[in-house]
């Protein structure tokens, strides 16, 4: 049965890509339509969709104007009925229904994202909040749960700048500022970043500021001087309010208490129940914790020269991939549409030569346009460390056409280069020249690759 429908959908998919390309969009909005109807989670198909669409109307912004908004009326009778009764693959789709009416009405878009959320397809709420605030620029509640959503995705700056919409929609909301402040220092914490700071000396030398000061001398801050203090406080007198310890977390990320930061995350588990959303932010924690140590150890190997403590930092190193391993394993499960999240994992696997585990991730991860290039590239570096060059080569050849030095320049030299050693190893030796050309016509000292190609040519 999976197989027909698979046939069905490969179909689908050939005739509306046909379609479009003749411009017949009636046809390519009934095929791409039956497409986001089979396989739901897949953005692309209603990327397309939507695409369609829009040309189906000449981009004139409205649909079909005054008759749709008549059939609307109907369709948002059935959404509101759906979403009272906890239906929500049946929103996403009277959504869509409501889309090839007028793809820029803002309402339904919403409605898309909402039931996208509870269904676990993040990457499309994104995409439907976006077409939301482009429809509505000055709808402040849309701006308000696209920030969330992108919060939440860890794209703070993107947060950040839905925010100062917010400001400038709504100058009186006090929310607004402090959301900015918030995570601006998250952006600087993210991946490790730890507020741009370089090391761990950078760390200690916080406590060098006049507030870290005056708190070692044991001077008091007025109530609202302390927000960690005043957070404090505020758990104390109520234990059970969980906002105040997701609050005091990041608060104590922001001034780099990591440990600290991470035991608020384990005392707001408990609280919540358990909840799955707090889960993740105590994983965000945790592992934030671990690469602050890691780096922390690695700077003390260096600068004892200690082979114990070289090898120390070593698998304190792989104690930490092995943990961001577990714990993206969880989430690919959790957010099946989150190619992020699979493109990222296979990575960690390649590490460990795991090309089996890596190989069916990674092609999952190049449905999405905005990853295809890189999860390409990885494809063939699987192919090529598992012995198998013809696969290899035809993932770096599918990668070529969107690939750019400008925008890429390590992507872009890896590839030809290993696509050139590929073709090398299949006695192809003018392709090899060629790519190799490629290389070195960018960076003439990478690798060996000036010495392989003179090589080649004979000396």
């Amino acid at each position: 049965m999976s197989s027909n429908k698979d046939r069905m959908f490969a179909e689908c998919f050939r005739k509306g890509n046909d379609a479009a390309n003749k411009q017949d969009w009636d046809t390519a909005v009934m095929m791409f339509g039956n497409c986001v109807k089979m396989k739901p989670d897949l953005i692309n198909c209603r990327q397309l969709l939507r695409g369609c669409t829009k040309k189906k109307f000449n981009d004139n912004g409205k649909g079909k104007g005054t008759l749709g908004n008549m059939s609307l009326i109907s369709i948002r009778s059935k959404i509101k009925k759906a979403k009272s009764a906890g239906e929500w693959e049946k929103v996403s789709m009277l959504a869509e229904e409501g889309l090839e009416t007028n793809p820029w009405d803002a309402g339904i878009c919403v409605e898309l994202a909402e039931a996208s959320l509870k269904l676990d397809r993040s990457d499309i709420a994104r995409m439907a909040y976006f077409d939301a605030i482009k429809a509505a620029p000055k709808d402040k509640a849309i701006h308000v749960a696209f920030a969330n959503l992108l919060e939440h995705r860890s794209e703070f700056s993107e947060a950040a700048k839905l925010w100062e919409m917010v400001q400038k929609i709504d100058p009186k909301d006090m929310d607004a500022r402090r959301k900015i402040s918030e995570l601006n220092a998250k952006k600087g914490i993210e991946d490790g970043g730890y507020e741009h700071a370089d090391s761990s000396k950078d760390v200690k030398s916080k406590n060098n500021l006049p507030e870290e000061r005056a708190k070692r001398q044991g001077q008091p801050f007025a109530p609202g001087e302390d927000p960690e203090a005043d957070l404090k406080h505020a758990i104390r007198r109520d234990p059970e309010v969980i906002e105040n310890y997701l609050k005091l977390a990041g608060i104590q990320k922001s001034m780099k208490k990591f440990d600290a930061s991470y035991q608020t995350m384990v005392k707001a588990l408990e609280v919540s129940g358990n909840d799955a959303n707090v889960r993740e932010q105590l994983e965000d924690s945790e592992l934030l914790l671990m690469k602050y140590n890691v780096d922390v150890a690695k700077e003390k190997a260096n600068e004892k020269g200690d082979d114990a403590a070289r090898k120390r930092a070593v698998e304190m190193s792989q104690e930490l991939r092995q943990r961001r391993i577990e714990i993206l394993s969880s989430r690919e499960l959790r957010y099946p549409a989150n190619l992020n999240i699979k493109l990222e994992l296979a990575q960690l696997l390649m590490q460990l030569q795991n090309w089996s585990q890596a190989i069916p991730l990674l092609q999952k991860a190049g449905t999405d346009p905005r990853l295809k290039t890189k999860a390409l590239v990885n494809l063939g570096k699987c192919f090529v460390y598992d012995g198998k060059n013809g696969l290899a080569k035809s993932q770096f050849e599918k990668a070529l056409p969107d690939l750019r030095y400008d925008t890429e320049p390590e992507t872009y030299k890896e590839c030809y280069y290993l696509l050139a050693r590929v073709c090398e190893d299949m006695n192809d030796a003018p392709a090899a020249i060629n790519f190799y050309g490629e290389v070195i016509v960018v960076d003439y000292d990478y690798k060996d690759a000036r010495v392989r190609m003179e090589k080649l040519q004979g000396g």
